[in-house]
């Protein structure tokens, strides 16, 4: 299988787009006189590993599928950069948006309805108030992603698997969750949650406030036999690396949960585990990226996986959202929607509490033949594939999401 380079436009590239580039013609076709659809996709970070996760399926697995290329942007951080790139994408002859940003939903459907290009959400949710903002545009074709309460026992699960563990001195990275990520916020709120019912650990304010804290806090249960060190803040563009070595100095820990990924500070967390001589656990609600993938492969000082509890999205997740698009993009638009309004789409993750069981669902989210939502079970839910394609079968696949389901889809085919 022809293996294709990624195509990631920088800023630089962002301006030639917007002054002169267009797509000829001929590149609009396949040898056999099929149309290639063209589709920009907004990416928040591409060294990001969810976000490579994403682009990894997009462009070596439905591009191979699929009369489709994909048009991936640089780093976007705000609203209006991500405007920018869909004009600009759109003047090279896109079709089509694929967001993973939705900084300002609002802002960048108007842009959308003014360029007359349709946006879909890949794998992320809007507020209540954003949404009935834009349901009505003919541009928004809606969002998939996790439902805030899935989110919320992320956190929860997480907590319970680690204090049936053992564990006793919990170290948590809250991410973003002081800057105003609902997510990171929600998936901490869950563990504390837990931990003071389950452990007994004293809240001093609302687990809501704890979990945005903007500084290092200590909490224990009434003996001091448990005891949590909240660590806020990114580890990168952030202060939370500088935060979690702050933490270390102070205390020894045989448990750390992340509100967001690991991977990226094993060093630090192998150092501590050598100076107190004693492992960590290591949890994460990320994703089954090939980068938590070799960690979880590799051994620590004790012979233990480096991270070991993964939850999170997986590559494919960002399947139903290209569905959603090329329905709009072939004309198809009741194939989403019942009524013409842009439609809402959950799903949860999945959970790996051991080695054996990450590499088997690891399996299921990188294979070319048996993909937890290969390219056949899309065309299912795509019109110009399908007769049986429908607003009722899109939303019964999308949150077809779990191990199970998706065993039963491989096994069928």
């Amino acid at each position: 299988m022809k293996r294709k380079r990624n195509r990631v436009i920088s800023s630089l590239l962002l301006a030639l787009l917007t002054l002169s580039v267009t797509v000829p013609a001929s590149a609009a076709e396949q040898e056999d006189g099929t149309e290639i659809y063209k589709i920009g996709v907004a990416v928040y970070n591409p060294e990001a590993q969810e976000m490579k996760m994403f682009m990894n399926y997009y462009k070596d697995y439905l591009e191979e599928g699929f009369p489709v290329k994909f048009y991936f942007s640089g780093q976007i951080s705000s609203a209006e950069e991500e405007n920018t790139f869909i004009k600009a994408v759109k003047t090279a002859g896109a079709q089509g948006i694929i967001s993973f940003c939705g900084m300002d939903v609002e802002s960048t459907v108007q842009v959308c309805e003014e360029n007359e290009i349709p946006y879909v959400l890949g794998s992320n949710i809007v507020s209540d108030e954003d949404y009935e903002a834009v349901k009505g545009s003919p541009s928004f074709l809606g969002s998939v992603g996790p439902n805030l309460n899935l989110v919320y026992e992320s956190g929860c699960n997480m907590a319970e698997h680690f204090i049936e563990e053992g564990g006793k001195s919990f170290v948590i990275m809250t991410g973003g969750a002081s800057r105003g990520n609902a997510l990171h916020a929600a998936r901490t709120k869950g563990m504390l949650d837990v931990l003071e019912e389950k452990a007994g650990l004293v809240l001093e304010k609302s687990s809501e406030e704890l979990a945005r804290t903007e500084e290092n806090t200590a909490l224990e249960n009434e003996d001091g036999t448990v005891t949590v060190t909240l660590c806020p803040d990114y580890t990168e563009e952030g202060e939370g690396l500088k935060n979690l070595k702050a933490a270390f100095e102070n205390g020894t820990y045989d448990v750390l949960m992340s509100a967001f990924h690991a991977s990226t500070y094993l060093d630090v967390i192998s150092e501590k585990e050598a100076e107190q001589d004693s492992n960590i656990m290591v949890g994460a609600i990320d994703s089954f990226t090939e980068t938590n993938f070799e960690a979880i492969k590799a051994e620590d000082a004790y012979g233990n996986p480096k991270i070991d509890y993964v939850e999170g999205k997986y590559a494919s997740m960002a399947g139903p959202a290209f569905a959603m698009l090329y329905n709009a993009m072939t004309g198809h638009p009741e194939a989403n929607t019942p009524d013409g309004q842009a439609v809402q789409l959950y799903q949860g993750f999945w959970t790996a509490e051991s080695r054996e069981k990450f590499v088997e669902l690891y399996g299921y989210t990188t294979g070319i033949y048996e993909n937890a939502y290969s390219c056949n079970d899309l065309m299912q839910v795509i019109s110009v594939f399908s007769e049986d394609a429908s607003p009722e079968a899109l939303k019964e696949l999308t949150e077809a999401y779990s191990v199970e389901a998706v065993k039963e889809r491989i096994i069928s085919q």
